[in-house]
């Protein structure tokens, strides 16, 4: 597993690069005023990112109800004050679903240019909104564990597409190698997304 860690390794810093070059982008245009957080929220891109996985047929579809269910139940648990409820629901939210979105994004690789977007947008909202130093833990937890799997995937991608450029002797030892370092990378994005599912929960009951 450590040679195949090795060899994922380049494809892991090239995405943190750019995924770090965005939020450096977005943070510096929200500090300087060049970019606006309330006017991004409106931009084209931005909105065509937000749906772009409800276009997909069938698997739009089991968003839609997944997020009525998901909008029903938290209400429930803001109403019931079920801090227990909430932190559960949140942490199969950012586990399950968000990770989920992630790879299926990484899977096609041409969405990954849309999340890049996404992050530059996100480091003008650290840069701007007035919540953004109470939600920056929660903000690196997610990022870690989204990191991951979405680079998990890229990877399991790229080796299953050009397994002769990986050193790779078929396509399906390049395949099953690729699943085998997106496995480890779910599992490892699993405690940064529960230490942000507390501390977004403890945030949200708060105001409660």
């Amino acid at each position: 597993m450590r040679a195949l860690i090795r060899k994922a390794l380049p494809i892991f810093l090239v995405l943190f690069f750019l995924y770090a070059l965005s939020y450096a982008a977005g943070y510096i245009s929200g500090r300087s005023g060049w970019a606006s957080y309330r006017a991004l929220q409106s931009s084209p891109v931005l909105k065509f990112s937000r749906n772009l996985d409800y276009r997909v047929p069938g698997y739009g579809d089991l968003l839609k109800k997944y997020k009525t269910w998901h909008d029903n139940c938290r209400t429930a648990y803001l109403l019931q004050k079920n801090a227990w409820g909430m932190g559960t629901l949140i942490f199969i939210n950012n586990f399950f679903f968000a990770n989920l979105t992630m790879m299926v994004r990484a899977l096609f690789v041409a969405p990954l240019g849309l999340t890049i977007f996404g992050k530059f947008f996100q480091g003008v909202v650290l840069a701007q909104a007035p919540m953004a130093g109470r939600m920056l833990p929660v903000f690196l937890g997610e990022f870690g564990g989204y990191f991951l799997t979405t680079a998990g995937m890229l990877t399991f991608v790229l080796w299953t597409l050009f397994p002769g450029s990986f050193r790779f002797p078929t396509r399906s030892a390049a395949a099953r190698a690729g699943l085998r370092v997106l496995g480890l990378a779910v599992l490892l994005s699993g405690p940064g997304i529960l230490a942000a599912s507390l501390l977004e929960t403890h945030l949200i009951m708060s105001f409660f």
